[in-house]
């Protein structure tokens, strides 16, 4: 007896190719562009693409450039513009020019902080007050040296009036 060996042929696997089940019809950006206090502008583009990528990057270069172009529109600084100086020629005639008065110069910075450090010494009336303009005083970038040695004798007679009754 023998046994016949039956062959039976493989199936071979039937793939079938998916196809997508959604399609893009169409891909739309929409921003809101502040203009200006309670304005803005809302512009939108819609395309048809075949993917959201190419879509997108069709899209996004137009929009950044009305961003640039109306972003904040109404409150920007115009652009300035050469200043073009008109030739004034002297007019000549019989009336005598009247003088302007001079201008007085303004106190250097030493000075002022001289007038205040004085002002500060006087309105004292405790020893703690004294203490801190003292000190400020001797810390001030605005008065110069021979400021400070010239208020050191007054501030000595300023401590000798408040605490030695």
């Amino acid at each position: 007896m023998t046994q016949e060996k039956t062959i039976t042929p493989k199936k071979k696997k039937v793939t079938k190719t998916k196809k997508p089940k959604v399609t893009i019809v169409s891909y739309s950006i929409k921003m809101v562009i502040p203009t200006g206090q309670y304005a803005n502008i809302q512009p939108e583009i819609i395309v048809k693409a075949s993917s959201v990528q190419e879509a997108h990057d069709y899209i996004a270069p137009h929009m950044n450039k009305l961003w640039k172009e109306y972003y904040l529109v109404n409150e920007r600084r115009p652009e300035p513009q050469p200043v073009v100086k008109p030739i004034v020629k002297p007019v000549i005639t019989d009336t005598p020019v009247t003088p302007q008065p001079p201008v007085t110069p303004q106190p250097p910075d030493s000075d002022v902080a001289f007038v205040k450090a004085t002002k500060a010494i006087e309105s004292c009336v405790s020893e703690e007050a004294f203490d801190i303009i003292s000190k400020q005083i001797t810390k001030s970038v605005k008065l110069t040296e021979e400021d400070k040695e010239k208020l050191i004798p007054y501030m000595e007679k300023r401590f000798k009036e408040l605490f030695n009754k």
